[in-house]
């Protein structure tokens, strides 16, 4: 048996949702850059940290929301 979501509760899910897509493709990011980077041969630190993916924002989440809420809310 299914259950009627409330707005808020359709809300809190697609948020959630945007956070999971943003977050997974920042460490898929960063996996392939840290994979990519060359190495101190004695400490293993990265020698040349140059374009490292920046951690997301709020702001980047809920645009990402933002926009699957607005397939969601389309007729």
């Amino acid at each position: 048996m299914s259950t009627n979501k409330n707005a808020y509760e359709i809300r809190a899910d697609i948020l959630k949702e945007a956070s999971g897509l943003i977050t997974h493709k920042y460490e898929k990011d960063m996996y392939i850059w840290e994979m990519t980077r060359t190495r101190d041969e004695k400490s293993g630190q990265i020698m040349d940290p140059i374009n490292k993916p920046e951690f997301p924002t709020t702001e980047q989440i809920l645009d990402c929301a933002n926009e699957l809420y607005s397939f969601v809310d389309s007729k």
